[in-house]
């Protein structure tokens, strides 16, 4: 199992870290997923042979953008 944080600073509000964090928790390969309280980031336990973090960093970018469009 692997782990890796994301700064959503851009993303301003906590309900739209929340949508996020619901979006990418339907991923396969995705374990868990924590929002870190007060630090706009979230924390993701994923398996790397399922699906690699460059995917993962990939969908969080474009969830990002679709949140403000």
């Amino acid at each position: 199992m692997s782990m890796m944080e994301f700064a959503l600073n851009d993303v301003a509000c906590t309900g739209c870290i929340g949508r996020i964090k619901r979006k990418i928790q339907q991923t396969d390969g995705i374990a868990k997923v924590k929002i870190v309280s007060g630090s706009g980031k979230i924390q993701i336990a994923f398996n790397e042979q399922i699906i690699p973090s460059a995917e993962i960093s990939r969908r969080i970018s474009k969830l990002t953008l679709r949140i403000f469009d």
